[in-house]
């Protein structure tokens, strides 16, 4: 049988690439989860294919190894969040840098809670990846920080924020949305996600805007609420 290259040399037996799409979906949703409960290294194909219902055979139709299968989750879960991020940006242009801060944080939570498995699969399975796969991570949360602080940059330069070092603080708010992910089990019990969201966005927020703005918000709250 012929071997047919897609998605980057993992290999596959099939040419028909919106079914190859769908059924590497359903490998990457099950060896998530599996790989995130077991650990990479201690987890057979065998049990991969288990997990994603379907049998040995079926499973080697679509990847080549259980290397392919980490490859796989660390793509979609990359691509997903590149397209998520750019996406908020490029809505967030044309408000304000208070606003933006406020609403970034909101979405790239929302981001983190709609697939916590690869947040909590990337912070333990790095360690497993080959140097190629590893930089991709690393620069993909790069790029999120970077995104994250050009948000508070123009906050500074429209002097609605005071802050001495951007990068960290950015650091610091997408950490916060991965907490989300990494310590679900306890903070579920605690709280919701809205609640969460709202905890941390005024923790950033009242150490970063500056006093006037503050009080500038809160006039326009109170002329909103006597309208």
């Amino acid at each position: 049988m012929e071997q047919i290259l897609i998605n980057n040399d993992v290999r596959t037996y099939s040419n028909d690439e919106a079914l190859v799409k769908t059924r590497r979906l359903q490998i990457i949703q099950g060896a998530t989860k599996l790989f995130v409960k077991k650990g990479y290294d201690r987890t057979n194909m065998r049990e991969v294919a288990k997990a994603c219902n379907m049998s040995m055979g079926a499973l080697y139709h679509y990847v080549g190894s259980k290397e392919d299968v980490l490859y796989l989750i660390i793509d979609h879960g990359l691509s997903n969040l590149a397209a998520f991020v750019e996406g908020a940006c490029s809505r967030l242009e044309n408000v304000s840098a208070t606003e933006a801060i406020r609403e970034f944080i909101e979405m790239y939570y929302r981001g983190v809670d709609a697939d916590p498995d690869f947040t909590l699969f990337t912070y333990q399975e790095t360690k497993n990846l080959n140097p190629s796969a590893r930089r991709r991570v690393l620069e993909s949360a790069a790029r999120d920080v970077a995104a994250c602080e050009g948000l508070l940059r123009r906050g500074i330069e429209t002097e609605e924020f005071k802050i001495d070092n951007p990068t960290l603080v950015a650091h610091k708010i997408i950490v916060l949305g991965h907490m989300w992910a990494v310590r679900r089990w306890f903070l579920r019990k605690h709280c919701t996600l809205e609640e969460y969201i709202r905890e941390q966005t005024e923790s950033v927020l009242k150490r970063i805007v500056v006093d006037s703005h503050v009080a500038s918000n809160e006039s326009k709250g109170k002329q909103d609420v006597l309208a």
